[in-house]
């Protein structure tokens, strides 16, 4: 029982009956003792809001449906905290028990069933529902005769994915190949198709689509044919045309009640009428069918008529037949929206026919994007036109499985690498592409739904330059693929089916530069490596294949960008820099070169502003040096003349008073020294005050000069300091100047390219042959 659900709707909830992916289904009694099948629906807090809207209009619909045959809606609520619906309680085992308890059913009781599954479903159609979810388990065998359960609800289920992100709704083995190819336009049909697998389950107990993992009964609903061996043959006509894989190819539920009832009433015309049966709510089309052994034992006009001999399926005259001949090849009736016609090209599958010839008829559809591919080329074109989707195909084990038995094991067909097919790819996109390649190679190059074509790839080229880099798709693996694909320049001379050779030439220039590269600045690397100068750039730091790829395109452009970078450098390092190759010059050996440069110039460019850097910090620590000697100069000098100053000024005071008491204008000796002691006095102020008149202030600090060492005291500690950074720096410049003069100089003697580009001795050429001219 749901933990605080006692009662719902008025119905007290007695027992759990059983519990499945809609929801848990509950004995319900109501307050007058009746009892119902009470459902309640798995529903959370992100439920969509579309939900209870929809499922409100699947229960009104289901409320129209005729009651017999089915179990009826008595009351629902869409809206509830916990939706719930409450259908008619029907005694019984399901058919999936009864066939494990009894085994399979025959004769009779096949037909019956056959027959009441049959009506259900043209009831349940006519109400504008479609089950979506039709399995033995929800068959119950009532002793009134079968009846179908558990409708109504799995549409509001699938079309708001209520309960989880990926669910389909259904079971595996009755879920028709529409459902597994998430079709985003599913018909009545499928619920045709799950009859015809319920009809095969109830008379062998197996599946018609078995196998022992999930990915096995997927690709055999999707490309292989029902085991059907079982089923009586009276029946297995129309079971087959149920199981078709297009479902616009199977009859509608009333088509295969018709084609029931028109036989079971003997094929005279004399059996019930199903339009009548339906108005009416009859239950007649239930009990025509006699005990076991009454009647006769073929009855089906279905199963006549695709199982009569060939000679007479191919052309037998009405007008000339005997009365069964002319019932077998006369016209049936099916409903008029959707009538089943015999195609030529395709001869029913129960009669016997010559061996097929090998092509495209002989072997079964593969469905993709909603629709069915009889051939590799029109498989290709829909995934050349649909690649997310195509991605997926390749990307998952089950569907790339199921792809490559149609294409191995139905088509037969060598012209797609089985490669393809063994490995999830790295790469699903250029895994469409390989395969559109090789079956439709007149089609565009695409990847990831960008343009691969040459020109278009030069146009991407050249807005790398302006700053708008795409680098999807630029490497060598995924533009082996593009040259496969038919040459569209009307330019070249490349002829249909062999790709394009310019393209090809293109990539082997790339891959050569991309391996020549390493080799070539290997020495570089070295170096770097040895210098202690970190690998995050220059020589060292890796060459996207994009990098190569975009100077192959755009060759003149990318060369002025080298020929900037190179002037870029300071002149004092162009020593360590390998020379440009000319216009001349081969475009591999252009690529390898320029490359080596461009990575070159980038560690060049550092090393040079570190020196220029290194030495206007000795520059400014020599004149702060400089600076701060010369204010201690001038602060020395001021202090002597302060003191000379003050020395000239005392004396003076003294010859002064000891001329007054010589000449006895003082009275005593004391008297002159306290008068000389004034004087002294007198000197000593006038040296501090007139001083800084007289002779200037004294300098504290270097005139101009911004102090580096602020939290350093004093004069000495400060210059001690300083006298240590120039050191320092100057250590600092020498390594680079050796490093200036370790740069590798490999030997890069410059080849003859006079002869118009033509390739000098012990180059590897490829492309377009060894006289056909390089491109630049």
């Amino acid at each position: 029982m749901d933990a605080g659900f006692d009662e719902v709707g008025g119905y007290r909830l007695v027992r759990e009956l059983g519990r499945g992916g809609f929801g848990s289904v509950h004995l319900g009694e109501a307050a007058d003792g009746s009892r119902a099948a009470v459902k309640l629906l798995h529903t959370g807090p992100g439920v969509d809001p579309r939900f209870a809207e929809m499922f409100a209009r699947e229960v009104e619909a289901a409320r129209r449906i005729s009651p017999f045959c089915v179990a009826q809606v008595l009351d629902a609520d869409p809206h509830a905290d916990r939706p719930w619906i409450a259908s008619e309680y029907i005694e019984g085992r399901t058919l999936m028990a009864e066939i494990e308890a009894e085994g399979p059913r025959r004769g009779a009781d096949l037909q019956r069933l056959a027959i009441s599954t049959a009506t259900a479903l043209t009831a349940i159609h006519r109400a504008g529902v479609a089950h979506r979810d039709l399995k033995p388990e929800n068959i119950m065998m009532a002793p009134d005769g079968p009846r179908v359960i558990d409708f109504g609800i799995a549409r509001a289920f699938e079309e708001t994915a209520v309960f989880t992100a990926t669910s389909r709704i259904g079971t595996l083995h009755y879920m028709a190949p529409e459902r597994l190819d998430d079709s985003l336009h599913l018909t009545t049909a499928v619920d045709v198709f799950a009859w015809g697998a319920v009809m095969v389950y109830a008379a062998s107990g197996r599946h018609a689509f078995s196998g022992r993992t999930q990915t096995a009964v997927i690709k055999r609903i999707l490309v292989e044919e029902p085991d059907c061996s079982a089923v009586p043959g009276e029946l297995r006509g129309l079971v087959v045309r149920c199981l078709e894989k297009d479902p616009e190819r199977r009859p509608t539920a009333h088509g295969v009640l018709d084609a029931l009832l028109g036989q079971s009433a003997g094929g005279g015309g004399a059996g019930t009428d199903v339009d009548d049966s339906m108005e009416r709510g009859s239950t007649a089309v239930t009990r025509i069918v006699g005990p076991e052994g009454v009647g006769p034992e073929r009855t089906l006009l279905e199963t006549r008529r695709e199982t009569a001999e060939p000679e007479r399926a191919a052309g037998a005259d009405p007008a000339t037949a005997g009365p069964e001949e002319a019932e077998t090849v006369g016209p049936r009736r099916v409903e008029p929206e959707r009538a089943v016609t015999a195609k030529p090209d395709r001869p029913p599958r129960s009669s016997p026919v010559p061996e097929p010839s090998p092509g495209p008829s002989a072997s079964p559809p593969f469905r993709f994007a909603g629709r069915l591919h009889r051939t590799l080329e029109e498989l290709a074109e829909t995934m050349h036109a649909h690649g997310s989707a195509s991605e997926r195909v390749f990307g998952d084990a089950d569907r790339r499985s199921l792809l490559a038995a149609w294409v191995i094991e139905d088509l037969q067909d060598p012209r797609v690498e089985r490669s393809l097919f063994r490995t999830r790819p790295v790469d699903p996109a250029l895994a469409v592409a390989g395969f559109v390649a090789q079956v439709r190679p007149d089609l565009p190059p695409r990847y990831r739904t960008r343009d691969m074509g040459l020109s278009a790839l030069r146009e991407r080229a050249v807005r790398e330059r302006a700053g708008a880099a795409d680098p999807v798709g630029l490497v060598p693996e995924v533009l082996d693929v593009m040259a496969e694909y038919d040459c569209r320049d009307p330019d070249h001379s490349c002829a249909p089916g062999d790709g394009c050779v310019e393209y090809r030439s293109l990539v082997e220039d790339v891959r050569f530069a991309r391996s020549a590269y390493a080799d070539a600045i290997a020495p570089y690397v070295r170096w770097q490596n040895s210098a202690g100068l970190g690998r995050t750039s220059g020589p060292a730091e890796r060459v996207a294949d994009p990098e190569f790829v975009l100077a192959a395109l755009a060759p003149e452009a990318w060369q002025r960008g080298v020929a900037e970078d190179r002037a870029s450098v300071d002149e004092s390092w162009w020593s360590g820099l390998p020379p440009l190759l000319p216009p001349s010059a081969p475009l591999r050996e252009r690529l390898v070169r320029g490359m080596v440069i461009r990575r070159l110039c980038r560690l060049l460019r550092e090393l040079s502003a570190q020196y220029a850097q290194l030495g206007s910090s000795v520059d400014r620590l020599e004149g702060y040096v400089h600076e701060h000697s010369e204010a201690q100069d001038r602060k020395a000098r001021g202090r002597g003349a302060r003191a000379g100053l003050g020395a000239v000024l005392s004396l003076g005071g003294l010859v002064l008073v000891g001329g007054l008491v010589l000449g006895g204008l003082v009275a005593s000796v004391e008297t002159g020294l306290l008068a000389g002691m004034i004087v002294a006095a007198f000197g000593f102020v006038a040296y501090r005050a007139l001083g800084d008149i007289i002779i200037g202030p004294v300098a504290e600090a270097p005139v101009g000069a911004e102090d580096p060492f602020p939290s350093v005291s004093g004069h000495r500690a400060k210059v001690a300091r300083a006298h240590a950074a120039i050191a320092d720096v100057t250590g600092r410049l020498a390594a680079l100047e050796r490093l200036r003069a370790q740069v590798p100089r490999p030997d890069l003697a410059e080849p003859s390219y006079s002869d118009g580009g033509r390739e000098h001795a012990g180059e590897r050429r490829s492309g377009v042959g060894a006289d056909g001219p390089e491109r630049r």
